[in-house]
This record gives C-alpha cells, structure tokens and sequence, in this order.
C-alpha cells in the first residue's frame, strides 16, 4: 500500500522534484561564487592604491590623511578596507584625529575596479582630538556640513586653552544618517549628554541626560570667518536663561539676555574676550530678588574656589532697580567691581530710605583668611524717615548726619576692625567707643555671615544698640 502511494505521488510530483533538485545545485553554485567574489579581494594589495584612498576622502569627506599603515580587507559585517593607528585633519581647519581604527566600507562594483572608488560610508573609532576651545565650533562645522556617510564611535575630545585643559569630553558617537541622523551622543562630567543638529532650520539642542539640564541655540548664521550669531534658551535646574550672542574674532558678545528663577530675575549684556587672556565684562540689572536667597548665599562656598578665582578675569557693573523684596529700606543699590587674579577691587553707592552711601575697598580672596577693606561715607539727609522706616522712634536733635567710616572685615572669621569713625567731619570716635561699635557690629550683624549684614531687622537691633 505505502509503494502504491509513493509511486503515485512520484509519477504526479517527479518534474516539481527534478526542478527542486536543480535548484539546490543552482544555489550552491550560486553562493560559491558570491564566496569567491567576496574573499579573493583578500589577496589583493591595497597599499598600492594609497593615494587614490586620500583623494577620495579628501574630495567626499574633507579628511587629509597624513599617515597609512598596512590596510586590511574585510568582509565582514559589509565588505570594508581597515586601516589602523593612522593621523588626519579636516581640511582647511585646525582639527586633527588620532585615530585607532578607521573602516571603509565599499560599494560592491569597487572591489575589483579600485580606479572607479566608491566608498558608502567610512567609520572613525577610538580617536584623540586636541582643540583650542575657541576653535571648538569647528567641529560641528564639519559635522553639519559633511554629506557623505560618516560615522563616529568612541571619540575623545580635550579643549584646552593654550596648552592647557579646560575640559574632556569623552565617548562621542556620532552618525550623519540613518534613524540616529545628527545625533551626537557622549559625557561630560562623567554624565551623558545628547545634542542633536537640526540643518535645514540650523537648530541645535542640548541635554545633560537626568539631571535637569538642557539648552537650545538657534543660528542666524555661521561662516566660514569665524562668525557666529543667533539665540539660546537654556534651562539649569529651573533656573531660565535666555541668550542672543554673536561670536567674532575670539569673543563672544551676549546682548539683551536675562535669567530667571523663583528667586531673582536680572537682565544683561556680557562681552568675553578668549585672547589673548580669558576676560569677562558685564552689565547687569536686577529687577527683582528674594531675601530667601540672598540669606542662603554662603560666602565660604565661593571662597573655597581659589583655584577658579585666580583664573578668573572680570569687570562687572551691577544695578538694583527700585521695590527690591529682599530689604525695602533700600531704594536703588550700583555695584562695580573687578577681579583679576583673585584680587577683587570694588565701589558701590546705596540710596536707602533718609540718604545714601558710598563705600569703596579691595580683597585679596585667595588669602586663607581674607579681609575685605572698606572706606565708607554715609549720608543721612533725613534721619526721622530713616528711623521710621525700621519702625524706630528716637527723639534726635539733629534731622541729617554723615559719617566717614573705615575699616576691613574679616570673611571667615566673621570680625570687623574700625580704624576710623568720623561724624559729621568733627567728632573723632575713641578708641574705646570704637571697640564699642567693632563689639555691637559683631553680635548683632556679622554673627551670621556676610550675606545677612544686610538684612533690614540687624540693622534695626544694631542702631537701637549704638544709639
């Protein structure tokens, strides 16, 4: 019975069977050759055809290459030329690779017709690139502009600053097509970061993944001239930063921007120069600011910093407009100061409620003690709205008083030395009233810091004291 069924289905199926069996040696032959076609280029010398390889790349990919050491045919995952341990730069710019692998992948018909090189994409692994931080929008320069098929993987950046490093970012991968098209990925910090390029609406957007940080820059142009300008919005923690900034020359301008939180809000204008030194000059108004935060401000925080304040160069003018809520004795306050090198020189002139002061000194903050010096001039014109704004009655014959005051405060240590207390240019406080006031000052104002003199119910206990 079973050979019955057996004869019948081979009588019935006997040319689907024949032509299956044809096939199977088809295949067979057909893979053969595929194999050959795909490893006998492994025999083949590459070295040879150096120089058509770097016309190639300089032509598609504006890389120069400056060294090639053996290159090794592989097929897999894709039939590609490696090249190990090799040196190039973009063309035209001062960016240079060291690079440990480089994989070229090629189209099928320039296996054997090496003069007719096409190349579909090229990858770039475990590289070492040094560059001047003012240089460093290069980089992404050649990134928007490159249209052939590039990848990065595993790239290590250092910006330095004339020889010396500002900051490294590491593990850069980078692709220029596909789903993760201008994606730049890496960390920083130690955290990850992500940037993505937008280049029809020449966007780009930052983020320092899970920890609240993220930016956008919106270009108005970028050249070959060393021009950049354009917008940002970039968020810290909630704290909102707004930009618009040109750079140009080695500087970067910063116009019309503000910053904001629940805390404050100040606009400002910036110029920072890179060269020949790292300078930084601002004009600042601050319209408004709570006393929450200017109490929370602790000034041995920023005093720990030396190595960050004697690298630090700026000129700063600051403004306190009117209705400030931190302290409403206080109507407008004007700050200018410089620091170069960790010697911080300042004036400042307050108008509060009945007159106004003037006050003017120096500091040296990389001292492990710092003192701030200071010589003051206060101008009293209307003592009874002045009292009466600390919600003070005093029975006082004269209605205006100036006092020249000078002195230094000691930051750490929370001390004040008056060298000199003048009244109204006559009476010369002693000594020992000058011992008075250093003790009062001490207690009721300078116990909690340097931040907290100014809060407007010290200053009332210390008046009620003195007076």
């Amino acid at each position: 019975m079973i050979n019955k069924i057996y004869k019948r289905i081979h009588s019935k199926y006997s040319k689907f069977f024949k032509y299956f069996f044809f096939l199977r040696y088809l295949f067979t032959i057909f893979f053969i050759a595929i194999f050959l076609f795909l490893t006998i280029p492994k025999f083949f010398n590459y070295d040879k055809d150096q120089d058509i390889i770097k016309e190639y790349l300089l032509n598609n990919y504006d890389l120069e290459l400056k060294s090639t050491n053996f290159i090794k045919y592989r097929i897999f995952p894709f039939p590609n030329l490696n090249i190990n341990n090799i040196n190039f730069k973009v063309k035209d710019k001062p960016v240079f690779f060291k690079t440990s692998n480089l994989k070229i992948f090629l189209d099928l018909k320039s296996i054997y017709a090496f003069k007719n090189l096409k190349i579909n994409k090229i990858v770039i692994s475990q590289s070492h690139l040094d560059l001047e931080i003012n240089k460093s929008s290069e980089l992404l320069k050649y990134f928007a502009k490159i249209k052939s098929k590039l990848e990065i993987k595993n790239l290590d950046l250092i910006l330095k600053k004339k020889d010396n490093s500002v900051v490294k970012i590491k593990k850069i991968n980078y692709l220029n097509h596909g789903l993760k098209k201008d994606k730049i990925k890496g960390k920083i910090f130690d955290k990850k970061f992500e940037i993505f390029l937008d280049r029809k609406s020449k966007n780009l957007r930052f983020a320092l993944l899970n920890t609240g940080i993220e930016a956008k820059f919106y270009f108005d142009q970028i050249n070959e001239i060393g021009i950049t300008s354009g917008n940002s919005k970039i968020n810290i923690l909630d704290n909102y930063l707004k930009l618009n900034f040109l750079i140009k020359d080695n500087k970067l301008k910063i116009d019309e921007s503000n910053l904001r939180n629940k805390y404050f809000a100040l606009s400002f204008d910036s110029l920072i120069k890179f060269d020949p030194y790292f300078e930084i000059n601002s004009n600042i108004i601050i319209n408004k600011i709570d006393k929450k935060f200017i109490h929370n401000l602790k000034l041995e925080n920023i005093l720990e910093n030396k190595e960050i304040l004697k690298r630090l160069n700026s000129n700063n003018k600051i403004l306190f407009k009117k209705k400030l809520s931190w302290n409403d004795l206080i109507q407008n306050h004007f700050l200018e100061f410089n620091l170069a090198y960790g010697r911080l020189n300042y004036s400042t002139e307050v108008f509060f409620v009945g007159g106004k002061a003037k006050c003017q000194g120096d500091a040296l903050l990389t001292d492990d003690y710092p003192r701030l010096n200071f010589k003051c001039v206060f101008n009293i014109k209307d003592k009874k709205k002045f009292l009466k704004k600390l919600s003070i009655v005093k029975n006082l014959n004269q209605n205006s008083i100036n006092l020249d005051i000078v002195g230094s405060l000691n930051l750490l240590n929370k001390r004040i030395s008056f060298k000199k207390i003048d009244i109204n240019s006559k009476n010369v406080v002693q000594e020992e009233d000058l011992l008075f006031f250093k003790e009062n000052f001490e207690k009721f104002l300078f116990n909690q810091g340097f931040f907290n003199i100014f809060r407007k119910d010290k200053i009332k206990e210390f008046i009620l004291e003195v007076i």
